[in-house]
């Protein structure tokens, strides 16, 4: 091998090789008046055959996920979305994925409030696969957070007894409409 080549893929390796990949953040936003809600989702931009074969995760892959709640631009609140994560090992390097990744954000209409609904699923097939519903008002009060395979809410009340129809909402964002899945 000729000393240019040898420099050349020297560089090559430098700049690339076992390289920890950036990730993406992407920022699904609502508002209503005075207030906004995101939720910021931080995505692995691999792609990661062997997750699907092994475990089934959703697509696009997950780290980490926040909602952030604002009035007149100022923030009032950051809540970390409390969904277990699972470990897996690729090329010697660990990473954790959110069992059931949050994808819809909406805004819902009560008897008395305005609230922010999430929705997110681990799409497996069958009726043990976990569904995350996380219930908010808009200056960030947690009503409800359920994951559906559990039983019992993690924050407040079961989403069945507060009375809202999270089947017609007023505004809706999904990570979907945004996002290009494989």
């Amino acid at each position: 091998m000729n000393k240019r080549l040898s420099i050349l893929l020297f560089l090559i390796c430098l700049c690339g090789c076992n390289r920890i990949p950036d990730n993406q953040s992407m920022l699904l936003t609502l508002t209503h008046g005075e207030y906004t809600v995101v939720l910021k989702s931080v995505i692995e931009k691999n792609n990661y055959d062997i997750i699907w074969k092994e475990y089934g995760f959703s697509y696009p892959y997950i780290l980490s996920q926040e909602l952030i709640f604002y009035h007149n631009g100022k923030p009032l609140k950051r809540h970390v979305i409390p969904v277990p994560k699972r470990q897996f090992v690729i090329n010697s390097r660990k990473v954790h994925f959110l069992k059931t990744p949050i994808f819809d954000i909406e805004l819902l209409q009560g008897a008395d409030n305005l609230y922010v609904h999430l929705y997110g699923a681990n799409y497996c097939c069958g009726i043990s696969c976990p569904e995350f519903n996380g219930l908010y008002l808009l200056d960030g009060t947690i009503i409800s957070e359920c994951i559906s395979v559990m039983g019992q809410p993690l924050n407040g009340k079961n989403i069945d007894e507060i009375g809202v129809d999270i089947n017609n909402p007023i505004k809706r964002k999904s990570m979907y409409t945004i996002f290009k899945p494989l």
